[in-house]
């Protein structure tokens, strides 16, 4: 799902938290993580990415596709945790 960075299968305000991490170099990400943390699509993570998953998770209105399934490409999936 767009937006789940930790990969639990949910959407929830601590992929924000990772992602505001990322974003001050606290934490790193690998490929598959930037794929599903650059929910506005602009090709990058950033602060806006994580304030949209907020958003998103008190349902207030955003112009993202946080929450929405998405194919990974199959050349990422060797990146995804089992």
């Amino acid at each position: 799902m767009m937006g789940d960075v930790d990969m639990d299968g949910k959407v929830t305000s601590k992929d924000a938290l990772l992602i505001q991490r990322y974003t001050i170099g606290i934490d790193k990400f690998i490929d598959v993580q930037k794929l599903l943390g650059d929910v506005n699509g602009d090709g990058k993570v950033s602060a806006a990415d994580g304030m949209i998953i907020l958003r998103w998770t008190i349902k207030l209105p955003t112009k993202s596709t946080t929450g929405e399934m998405v194919e990974i490409p199959k050349d990422m999936l060797s990146l995804v945790k089992k």
